[in-house]
C-alpha cells in the first residue's frame, strides 16, 4: 500500500480530520473561501516548515497550492495572510478547544496515550502541566505523555507568577474534560510542592510525582526542608537506625548515565508519600555531570525505575512541546497584541504536531513502513516531513475533496 493512502487512512478513518475542521462555525454571509481551506492552510503550516503568515502567503501562491486547493485559473492566491489574520480574530474559542479535542477517543482507542515507564512496569497514563510565553503572551498548558505528546489544552494566564494558580484551576476541568483518558500521575516540578498542590490532584483520583533539584531558586525550599530533613539524615547516616535504607542503582544506556537512589516514606498535608534521592553521573557531559535530584510522590506503587523515569519526562513538555511548536511553527515569534487570533492559531498548531506525532508513533510500529518512509534517512521530524514532500506530494488531498 502506497504511503500517502496511509496517511490519507489515517486522517479519514482514524481521525476523521475532515470534520474537525468542518464543526467550525462560519460568521461570514457569503465566503467566497472555505473556511476549512483556511484552516487546513494553517493547521499544514509545521508540516511545510513555515513560521510566519506572509511565509504562508506566498506559498499559498504556487502552483502546487494552487492546485492541491482546487483554485480556478484565474485565481493567484488560496487565501493571503490578511485573510487569514481576520479570520483568526472571529473564530469561536470553544471551537478551536473542541478541535485540539476531537482527537481523544480514537488516540485513547489506540493505547498511544498510555506509556510504561519501566519494562515489566503496567502501563500509565501520564500528565504534565506547565506554563510559558509565547508570542507575548503567557499560558498554561497540559500535556498527555503517552506513547505521543498530546498538549489536550493550552489556556492564558495573566501573566509571570500566575501559572500555578491557573493550572491548578484548570486540573479539574481537564480531567472532566478527559474522561477515562485522563492521567493517573501528574508530573510537577518543585514549584508544585503546596498543600493546595496535592489536594487538587487527590480530590481528581489521581497523584502527582514532584522533581525538585536543589539549585532551582524559585522553589519554597522551606517545604522541601520541613519535609526532606528527616530523609537527608536517614540518608547520611552511616548505619541503618531501625531498618536498612532502600537502595537501587544501574546504568541508563539511553541517556549515557550511572544512577542511584535512595528511598524511604513520610507524609504531607495528610498524604503518603515515597521520598526518592537520585544521583546520576554523566561521564560524557562537560557542565553537569553529576547531579542530584529529590523526588517526591503520593503513587506508593512506583518503582525506582519508574520513579526515574517519571521524572526525567516531567521535562517533556518543554522539550518535545514548546520546543517543537517554536521550532516547527515558530510560536515564539508570532505577535498578535489580541490573545484571541494568537490561541487560535496556537490550538490549530497544536492540533497539527499531535496528529503528526500520532501518525509517526503508529508508523514506527510497522518497521517496514518506517523504513519506506525515511529510505535510510535519520528519524527526525523535519526530515521525515522532508521525505513526506518530496515522495508523497498529494498526500493531502483528502483534506481538501473530503465531502465535496
Amino acid at each position: 500500500m502506497a504511503h500517502e493512502t496511509e496517511l490519507a487512512l489515517f486522517f479519514r478513518d482514524t481521525l476523521k480530520v475532515a470534520r474537525i475542521f468542518d464543526s467550525f462555525h462560519d460568521i461570514r454571509t457569503h465566503p467566497r473561501i472555505r473556511l476549512r481551506d483556511i484552516l487546513i492552510s494553517v493547521f499544514l503550516m509545521p508540516y511545510w516548515g513555515l513560521t510566519a503568515l506572509l511565509h504562508l502567503d506566498f506559498h499559498l501562491r504556487t502552483p502546487a497550492m494552487l492546485r492541491l486547493f482546487r483554485c480556478p485559473p484565474q485565481k493567484k492566491v488560496v487565501v493571503s495572510d490578511t485573510t487569514i489574520a481576520r479570520v483568526l480574530k472571529w473564530l469561536d474559542p470553544q471551537d478551536c478547544r473542541q478541535a485540539l479535542l476531537a482527537p481523544l477517543a480514537p488516540f485513547n482507542k489506540q493505547g498511544l496515550l498510555q506509556r510504561r515507564l519501566a519494562p515489566k512496569a503496567p502501563s500509565r497514563r501520564l500528565g504534565v502541566l506547565d506554563g510559558s510565553q509565547m508570542g507575548d503572551h503567557y499560558l498554561v498548558a497540559a500535556l498527555l505523555c503517552g506513547q505521543m505528546n498530546y498538549p489536550v489544552l493550552t489556556e492564558p494566564c495573566k501573566g509571570r507568577g500566575h501559572e500555578q494558580k491557573t493550572a491548578l484551576q484548570l486540573l479539574p476541568i481537564a480531567h472532566r474534560l478527559m474522561g477515562s483518558a485522563a492521567p493517573q500521575l501528574w508530573l510537577l516540578d518543585g514549584l508544585y510542592f503546596n498543600q493546595t498542590s496535592f489536594n487538587t490532584v487527590r480530590a481528581q483520583r489521581a497523584h502527582l510525582l514532584i522533581k525538585y533539584s536543589p539549585e532551582q531558586e524559585e522553589v519554597d525550599t522551606k517545604l522541601f526542608r520541613d519535609v526532606l530533613e528527616d530523609a537527608k539524615a536517614l540518608f547520611a547516616a552511616p548505619s541503618a537506625a531501625i531498618d536498612p535504607v532502600d537502595e537501587d542503582h544501574g546504568f541508563d544506556s539511553t541517556r549515557w548515565c550511572f544512577w542511584s537512589m535512595k528511598k524511604t516514606s513520610a507524609e504531607f498535608a495528610g498524604h503518603p508519600v515515597n521520598i526518592f534521592f537520585l544521583v546520576e553521573d554523566y561521564p560524557k557531559r562537560k557542565e553537569n555531570a553529576h547531579t542530584e535530584t529529590w523526588i517526591i510522590t503520593t503513587d506508593l506503587s512506583l518503582s525506582f525505575e519508574e520513579a526515574r523515569e517519571a521524572a526525567h519526562l516531567r521535562w517533556q513538555i518543554e522539550n518535545n512541546e514548546f520546543k517543537r511548536l517554536s521550532h516547527h511553527a515558530g510560536t515564539k515569534t508570532f505577535y498578535f497584541k489580541d490573545p484571541r487570533p494568537f490561541f487560535a492559531l496556537l490550538r490549530l498548531f497544536c492540533l497539527a504536531l499531535t496528529v503528526f506525532d500520532a501518525f509517526f508513533a503508529i508508523l514506527h510500529r510497522n518497521q517496514a513502513a518506517s523504513k519506506a518512509l525515511m529510505q535510510g534517512c535519520k528519524f527526525t521530524w523535519k526530515s521525515a516531513f522532508s521525505q513526506m514532500r518530496w515522495h508523497y506530494t498529494d498526500a493531502f488531498d483528502y483534506l481538501v475533496t473530503a465531502g465535496t
